[in-house]
């Protein structure tokens, strides 16, 4: 949602990243730089060092997620804690929806699917025909398409249901 800028127009910004924050970096050939702070973050862009850095920020309609995205990686840079863009709780059923798309798009029955989830006794303890773990399977698979489709938009605003 950001685009990183290392190379800033001398305007007397002083403001980097802090040297001791960094714990890996990495840059390619043609000058695109990797780094990866002792938060977790990782940054993204041309010849990151460092000089100070700066976020190109489109005014679009994407304004107000970009700027939210924005100062989330500010909030993280400095060591403060960041709000997360969702729960926990949300994170582990999205990343659930999508691992079942991705077992579906290879050909894995939602029986399968519910087997690698939660083990295959508990998915032998009640028919499947009518079994729960099948209707939650189902649920995942429908979650991780509208996700697929066109969910990833709301996610990205900070809208989570």
């Amino acid at each position: 949602m950001v685009h990183l800028i290392a190379t800033l127009p001398d305007f007397g910004v002083t403001a980097a990243i802090p040297p001791d924050s960094i714990t890996d970096r990495r840059t390619d050939a043609d000058g695109l730089s990797w780094m990866r702070l002792k938060n977790g973050t990782s940054l993204v862009g041309d010849q990151v060092d460092d000089r100070p850095v700066g976020l190109l920020l489109p005014l679009d309609d994407a304004w107000p997620v970009r700027l939210a995205a924005a100062d989330r990686l500010y909030r993280q840079l400095i060591d403060r804690d960041a709000d997360p863009p969702i729960t926990p709780h949300r994170r582990e059923r999205l990343k659930r929806a999508l691992r079942t798309i991705d077992g579906r798009q290879s050909g894995a029955s939602y029986r399968a699917i519910a087997t690698a989830f939660f083990g295959a006794d508990r998915v032998a303890a009640e028919p499947w025909k009518t079994s729960s773990l099948k209707a939650q399977v189902a649920r995942l698979a429908s979650y991780g398409r509208m996700m697929i489709d066109r969910g990833y938009k709301q996610l990205l605003r900070g809208k989570t249901n």
